[in-house]
C-alpha cells in the first residue's frame, strides 16, 4: 500500500511538473554545481579547504510581445554550501527590439562589459590588481546598442546615496571591430563616497578611463591588452590564451603608495565530457609592500557540473 501510495503521488506531481517544465524550457533553467579544493598561503598562514566555487542556480527567458518588442528577465543565486548562505548574482528585466536594449536590475553593466570583461578570463583569481574591478552591480539601469561594427552603451546607477540628485554615477562605452579583434574604451564616473567606483589612491573622486584591445590573433594564440587610469593611479591587463590554457596578468601603479602590486594567474580548463568540466588555476599576489606576509599564493582544482 506504501508503494502504490508513493507511485500516486510521484505520478500527479509529474504531471504537475510537466507543463512548468515544457514552458521553461532547458535553455531557460539552469544549474551549475562547481566544488573545488583550495589552497590558500597569505604570508605566514597557508589552508586547504574544499568550498564551492560560484556554484549556481537561475533561470531566463524572454517573451515576443509583437510589433519588434521583447521582453526578458534573468534570476540567478550563488550557492556557498560552506557557509550556508547564497547571493544574488543576477537579477534583471528589460525591454529589446531594432534599437538596442535597456534592462534594469543587477548584472554585468557598460565599464565591465567594454574593457573588464573582454580579458576577464580567469575561472577565480582576476581584478585583485586593477584599477577598477566592477563585475555584477546593482541599482542601475543599462542601455545598450549597435550600428554595424560599432557597438555602444550607457549605464545610470540610482539610490546609491541619500542625496536627492540623480544619477548617482554613470559609465558610457563605445567599441568596434579591427580585423578579428575588437577595440573598447569606457569611462566612468566616481561619486563621493566610493559607492560608484572606486576612489583613487589619493583619495580623490576622479573618474576613471579604460580601453581593451582583445581577440589579437597570433597564430594560434589571443592576446588581450588593456589600460586603465585613474589620475595618477594607473593599470595594464594582459590576458593570454593558448588552446586551453591562459596566462593572465595585472600590473597595478599606486601613486600615493608608490607600490606596484603584480598579480599572475596560469590555469587550464579540461573537458571531461558532456556537462563536465575540471579547471585548475593558480596565481600570486606580489603587493609590493615590502613585507611578504602581504602576498598570497593561490591555487584550485575544481570539478564543474552542469546539472540542468
Amino acid at each position: 500500500m506504501k508503494f502504490r501510495t508513493t507511485a500516486i503521488a510521484m505520478a500527479v506531481a509529474g504531471i504537475a511538473a510537466a507543463p512548468v517544465a515544457v514552458q521553461a524550457g532547458a535553455d531557460e533553467v539552469y544549474a551549475s554545481a562547481r566544488v573545488g579544493l583550495t589552497y590558500t598561503d597569505t604570508g605566514d598562514v597557508a589552508d586547504f579547504d574544499i568550498k564551492s566555487m560560484a556554484s549556481r542556480f537561475g533561470m531566463k527567458g524572454e517573451t515576443d510581445l509583437g510589433n519588434g518588442l521583447t521582453g526578458f528577465g534573468r534570476y540567478e543565486f550563488g550557492v556557498n554550501e560552506s557557509s550556508g548562505s547564497g547571493s544574488t548574482r543576477h537579477l534583471y528585466t528589460g525591454l529589446k527590439g531594432d534599437w538596442g536594449s535597456v534592462l534594469m536590475g543587477k548584472t554585468y553593466h557598460t565599464w565591465y562589459n567594454f574593457v573588464v570583461g573582454p580579458l576577464d578570463n580567469p575561472w577565480w583569481y582576476s581584478g585583485s590588481t586593477m584599477v577598477e574591478y566592477r563585475g555584477r552591480t546593482d541599482s542601475a539601469i543599462t542601455y545598450a546598442g549597435g550600428a554595424g561594427a560599432i557597438s555602444f552603451g550607457a549605464t545610470a546607477y540610482m539610490d546609491r546615496d541619500t542625496e536627492e540628485t540623480a544619477p548617482d554615477g554613470i559609465e558610457l562605452g563605445v567599441s568596434f571591430g579591427l580585423g578579428d579583434s575588437t577595440i573598447g574604451v569606457a569611462y566612468s564616473s566616481v561619486d563621493e563616497d566610493g559607492a560608484i567606483g572606486g576612489q583613487g589612491s589619493t583619495g580623490d573622486d576622479e573618474d576613471i578611463l579604460g580601453v581593451a584591445w582583445s581577440g589579437i590573433g597570433i597564430g594560434d594564440t589571443t592576446l588581450g591588452v588593456s589600460f586603465m587610469m585613474q589620475d595618477d593611479d594607473t593599470g595594464i591587463v594582459v590576458d593570454w590564451l593558448f588552446g586551453n590554457a591562459y596566462l593572465h596578468v595585472e600590473q597595478l601603479s599606486v601613486d600615493a603608495a608608490d607600490a606596484d602590486p603584480l598579480t599572475l594567474t596560469l590555469g587550464y580548463t579540461q573537458s571531461l565530457g558532456r556537462k563536465t568540466t575540471m579547471w585548475y588555476e593558480i596565481a600570486s599576489v606580489d603587493a609590493d609592500t615590502g613585507n611578504s606576509d602581504d602576498d598570497t599564493t593561490f591555487f584550485a582544482a575544481t570539478l564543474k557540473y552542469d546539472i540542468i
